[in-house]
């Protein structure tokens, strides 16, 4: 059997969509299963060139609401938009038919599957949830483009195979918010590209670590003040900040700014980051689940994550979830975590958690939901019941 792993962009980049096509395609390929990448994308400049005239045409539509920043949100929302949604499910089937797929596993819900053809769909969110999230693309989307993706992902997951989602909160969406019957909802988690292995560190000594782009979303500033207060109670705490952070000039604080993980040197640094870090934070204001968590389990650090979303999932007990809107909640959990003791067991216990969370066993959980008759050449372990948990949040 041939499988299909079908994404909005080039399932062999490594750097698309933090490297989870890249991931589900190599993963079904080490379990021994024959699988190909499908891009459901035109020609960049074709692909461009459709948003950019819906963006244009949604703008003019109202010119006293034109700005630049009304303009970005515009196109970055076309990307989303059903024009676009057209072209790229024309182009899906084009390439299905080529490349001669059985069944394929279809991360997002933004393209149409050919008929006949058994698929599982793959998501970290509902759009739902993004709508009631307010991401900006979303509420810079037009209504009729809401209401047609939200028909859209309805009728994908109701002609699904399986619905496999990455955390239970998204799980709890696709049933509640969209009817599917829980036998037909999977949790299979998400996998990570760090290599899952054993550091010896200095747990004596705090060592905070932040990883994100999106500075605010992430919870940025929250944690820096959180951070200011336990340098008075512990001086020797350092704090690294990578990613979208503005300057930072505070004691204990290092800024390295944007790293890519394509780049052999910047991936250097993020692998010494951490291999010395006791202890992951980023309790961001809403979060779908949060691939950073699961790289910080394979080396064995515990991780402080936000209740809104599914972020809880991937720290599972090893590390603290909290309301990322209350200050003294990160603080407190900062200051738990700067106990030795305490970081220490967090990390043993995110390192036994992190073998579940690996590309080989999350592709292996798609390939089962899809058809568990396909043999494949590793022992897959299902998540555990206790994955599905009552939301905090929603």
């Amino acid at each position: 059997m041939r499988i299909g792993i079908a994404f909005a962009g080039n399932p062999e980049d490594p750097t698309a969509r933090s490297g989870t096509p890249f991931g589900v395609l190599t993963g079904v390929r080490r379990l021994g299963v024959d699988a190909v990448g499908l891009q459901a994308t035109p020609p960049r400049s074709v692909d461009r060139g459709v948003a950019v005239a819906d963006a244009l045409a949604h703008v003019m539509s109202d010119p006293k609401r034109w700005s630049p920043t009304a303009a970005k949100l515009a196109y970055s929302s076309a990307h989303l938009a059903r024009a676009t949604s057209v072209v790229r499910s024309s182009v899906l089937a084009r390439r299905r038919s080529a490349r001669g797929v059985d069944g394929v596993i279809a991360l997002g819900t933004g393209y149409e599957i050919p008929r006949g053809l058994p698929y599982v769909v793959y998501d970290d969110m509902t759009v739902r949830q993004a709508i009631d999230m307010e991401y900006p693309v979303w509420t810079a989307m037009r209504e009729s483009d809401r209401r047609f993706r939200l028909r859209q992902q309805a009728r994908r997951y109701s002609e699904a195979v399986a619905c496999c989602m990455t955390t239970s909160w998204a799980a709890e969406s696709v049933i509640s918010d969209y009817g599917v019957p829980p036998e037909r909802v999977v949790v299979v988690g998400a996998g990570t590209h760090e290599t899952v292995r054993d550091v010896v560190r200095n747990w004596n000594s705090p060592r905070f670590l932040f990883v994100g782009l999106d500075w605010n979303r992430k919870n940025g500033a929250r944690v820096l003040e959180a951070f200011a207060q336990i340098r008075l109670l512990v001086p020797d705490a350092t704090l690294d900040l990578v990613g979208g952070h503005p300057p930072v000039d505070r004691d204990g604080v290092t800024c390295h700014g944007r790293l890519y993980r394509d780049d052999p040197a910047h991936r250097s640094v993020l692998t010494r980051l951490y291999d010395a870090a006791t202890c992951f934070v980023m309790p961001s204001v809403h979060e779908p689940g949060g691939v950073v968590f699961v790289e910080a389990a394979a080396v064995g650090v515990g991780s402080i994550a936000g209740n809104r979303g599914g972020s809880a999932d991937f720290v599972g007990d090893a590390g603290r979830v909290v309301d990322p809107f209350d200050e003294r909640q990160i603080f407190d959990a900062m200051r738990e975590m700067c106990d030795p003791v305490t970081a220490q067991e967090c990390g043993a216990r995110a390192s036994r958690r992190s073998r579940m969370f690996t590309w080989n066993q999350v592709a292996g959980r798609l390939i089962a939901a899809l058809d568990p008759s396909i043999a494949v050449t590793e022992t897959i372990e299902p998540l555990s019941s206790t994955m599905r948990r009552e939301s905090p949040w929603r």
